[in-house]
């Protein structure tokens, strides 16, 4: 793909009763870009259920990284205070996406550290409940806006289920995107001798 270096990675998922683990690691033989994540489509209703804009998501973050329309990064970091982005309160997805249209955004975590940091909580209309726990600065957080409007017009996804637009959400623990051209992101360069590595989580659970 263009990349400078030869990169070496691995995956791990560990299932520890209700906790679904994502252990990834990277080294490299010349300085190279790497930022890895998993692109999981989420509704805790179950298969073949509709949308997940009866949700409610929070968001542990005050800012986003801001794009342009053709959503390249922009370098800026606008509060999410005031528009549709702020779920830094439990927040029905319907009424974020009504607020000001779709999702698909990288939000800046509010850690003030390393470590294990809860990125968001995810509450199905069933009362199932999935945290997203990290070590990473950023999750990525995208609406399913474009399923079922690209390609033949709908996505499937075993037993003759049909997916349709907003039928899932995305939450993905990540680096801040476009780092290598904004000076002010974390680095995303993996340099020989270095081993990349990230831990995130997800813990289900049903609530009272």
């Amino acid at each position: 793909m263009g990349y400078p270096g030869k990169v070496d990675v691995s995956v791990t998922y560990k299932v520890r009763g209700g906790e679904l683990h994502f252990c990834y690691s990277g080294v490299t033989d010349k300085p190279t870009l790497l930022s890895m994540t998993n692109h999981a489509y989420w509704n805790l209703k179950g298969h073949q259920a509709g949308d997940v804009l009866d949700h409610v998501l929070m968001v542990s973050a005050s800012r986003t990284t801001a794009t342009d329309e053709s959503l390249a990064i922009t370098g800026e970091l606008p509060e999410v205070a005031g528009t549709h982005l702020d779920l830094r309160e439990p927040r029905l997805l319907q009424e974020a996406v009504n607020a000001g249209g779709p999702i698909d955004r990288n939000y800046c975590l509010d850690r003030t550290g390393g470590g294990d940091f809860l990125a968001a909580r995810l509450v199905g209309p069933n009362k199932v409940t999935m945290e997203v726990w990290t070590d990473q600065p950023g999750l990525q957080v995208f609406t399913g806006s474009n399923i079922g409007t690209t390609g033949p017009g709908t996505w499937w996804q075993g037993k003759g289920a049909e997916w349709k637009q907003f039928g899932a959400v995305c939450l993905e623990p990540q680096l801040w995107p476009d780092g290598v051209h904004h000076s002010h992101f974390q680095s995303p360069v993996l340099r020989p001798g270095e081993t990349y590595s990230h831990h995130s989580w997800h813990v289900f659970k049903v609530e009272d």
